[in-house]
C-alpha cells in the first residue's frame, strides 16, 4: 500500500500542525508503516525534532496519527 508519513510539530494551546517532513513509501500494511515512520524518526536528520507523525493514503486521508508524549517517547 503506498502511505505518506508526515512529521510535524504540534502548537501548544492550539492543534496546528507544522510539517517539518514528508516521506512517501509502499507497506504492506498499516502496522510496517508505523514501524517504518519510528524507524525513520530515528535517523531522518531533521532539524527539528517532531512531536508526533501521521500516515496518509494515496488520496490524501488520514490513516494513523501519533504524538510523542512521556509515554510514548520518540
Amino acid at each position: 500500500m503506498q502511505i505518506r508519513i508526515e512529521f510535524f510539530r504540534v502548537h501548544d494551546g492550539s492543534d496546528a500542525r507544522a510539517r517539518l517532513n514528508r516521506m512517501d513509501c509502499v507497506t504492506p500494511d498499516i502496522e510496517a508503516a508505523i514501524a517504518q515512520a519510528e524507524d525513520l524518526l530515528k535517523g531522518a536528520g531533521m532539524p527539528q525534532k517532531p512531536d508526533a507523525f501521521a500516515l496518509f493514503d494515496d488520496l490524501g486521508n488520514e490513516l494513523y496519527q501519533a504524538r510523542f508524549t512521556p509515554t510514548n517517547p520518540r
